[in-house]
């Protein structure tokens, strides 16, 4: 493939990523309203549910990079693989993102820390719900092709 091709394909990815924002955006912000109202809160407004998931990605990512960083560090001190420093990363980012998500949904909608708690937890079920039917999906099609 020469440079041209290349090129047009990265165009066409990049702009379909952002066509997808706007679309999980939507699913973040309808699971996260979802999540309020099976925990008993009143659902918040679509602007403020988007605004606190914005908020949310924003100081999650700016802890991700910086646990990162010092994951990555201690494990080439250690002489631990990265692939392995990876995982370790994304299982010490969930205690981080929930303490980051509760503590910014208790502040902005004006609830108690341990619902802003709950609400996460109630999120990130819906969420796993979510993975596993897509993997369930994709296994069920595998096997209709034979390619299991």
């Amino acid at each position: 493939m020469n440079g041209g091709n290349g090129a047009v394909v990265l165009l066409v990815c990049c702009f379909f990523t952002l066509l997808l924002l706007p679309v999980v955006l939507f699913l973040l912000t309808y699971i996260f309203r979802l999540a309020c109202v099976l925990c008993g809160l009143p659902k918040p407004s679509v602007l403020a549910a988007s605004g606190i998931m914005m908020i949310n990605f924003v100081a999650d990512a700016i802890a991700l990079t910086i646990l990162e960083q010092v994951v990555h560090a201690l494990a080439g001190v250690a002489g631990i693989p990265r692939w392995e420093a990876w995982i370790v990363t994304r299982f010490l980012d969930l205690p981080v993102d929930l303490a980051i998500s509760s503590g910014l949904h208790a502040a902005i909608m004006g609830i108690k820390f341990g619902k802003g708690i709950e609400v996460w937890f109630v999120q990130r079920l819906i969420q796993l719900g979510i993975v596993a039917v897509c993997v369930l999906i994709a296994v069920v099609v595998m096997f209709i092709q034979g390619k299991v």
